[in-house]
């Protein structure tokens, strides 16, 4: 098999994922992966336990990348990082990157706490108000 770019080959270094820490980020706190951009983990009651989202710092604030499920713990989880983590700095919207519930749970409750945008396309957006539906 020739290598290139659209085949996989095992000894590939190229094939190889490289993780920018060692351990995730236990729920509810977070962790910088690169300069201003945080990894979140919260917990998914499926066969897949988890799901990763981001935070983004801006200059005056936070964007929040995908939101978690809808329940309880997760606005815990959330609870705790927006009291610790944020330095001070304001929620300044949250983008939403599908509908998947696991994207999409919290938006509504995140952008209601903090009176900020949905930044989402509008056929996902439509498509999540369905499931919700």
């Amino acid at each position: 098999m020739r290598d290139n770019g659209l085949c996989f080959l095992p000894d590939n270094p190229l094939n190889t994922l490289q993780f920018p820490h060692d351990t995730p980020p236990a729920f509810g706190t977070t962790l910088e992966i690169a300069p201003d951009v945080f990894w979140v983990r919260m917990p998914l009651p499926l066969a897949l336990n988890h799901i990763n989202l981001y935070l983004l710092r801006d200059t005056d604030g936070w964007y929040v990348l995908d939101t978690g499920m809808r329940s309880d713990d997760i606005q815990t989880y959330w609870q705790q990082i927006f009291a610790k983590d944020l330095d001070g700095l304001p929620v300044k919207g949250v983008i939403v990157t599908h509908m998947h519930p696991d994207h999409v749970g919290q938006a509504g409750w995140i952008c209601d706490k903090f009176r900020v945008p949905l930044y989402m396309t509008r056929a996902e957006f439509y498509s999540a108000r369905v499931m919700v539906g």
